[in-house]
């Protein structure tokens, strides 16, 4: 793994599902300067509110072949292990894909962040695992605060 920093709002994103976890990657995506869109027939009301505030595109119908077409970046953020297969089948090698159900079919990771007035720290383990992340995220987190 190679770790990096993008500028997201450069690349259209999508992500394919409307519950808790698409809706955590979109917050943070919009608050990353990105304008994902989200194709869900079933949409959290705070992407209901993201989508209000034109943040984020919503597509309220499920998914169909074809729509990861014109995307860089891709979350899969279903609990339809079907759809999340079609998703897979049609990306190809040149886009980044985040299947958040499985990070063994994901070719990039995303890292938990600590956000400082004058710096930021990322953490991962390269989609080992999520809770170990975060638990060296709240550890990090607890010695700044100490610290200061």
């Amino acid at each position: 793994m190679y770790p990096v920093l993008i500028d997201i709002k450069e690349f259209a994103v999508l992500i394919v599902g409307g519950g808790k976890i698409a809706t955590r990657k979109a917050k943070n995506l919009v608050e990353s300067g990105a304008v994902p869109t989200i194709i869900a027939p079933i949409i959290t009301e705070e992407l209901k509110a993201l989508a209000e505030n034109k943040q984020v595109v919503v597509i309220q119908r499920g998914f169909q072949k074809g729509d990861t077409s014109k995307f860089h970046f891709i979350f899969i953020c279903t609990n339809d292990e079907s759809i999340n297969q079609l998703i897979l089948q049609e990306t190809t090698p040149e886009q980044l894909v985040n299947d958040t159900t499985n990070q063994a079919r994901s070719n990039f990771f995303n890292m938990a962040v600590i956000k400082e007035q004058d710096f930021e720290i990322a953490i991962t383990t390269q989609g080992k695992s999520p809770t170990q992340t975060k638990k060296l995220k709240e550890k990090i987190m607890n010695l700044l605060k100490s610290a200061t």
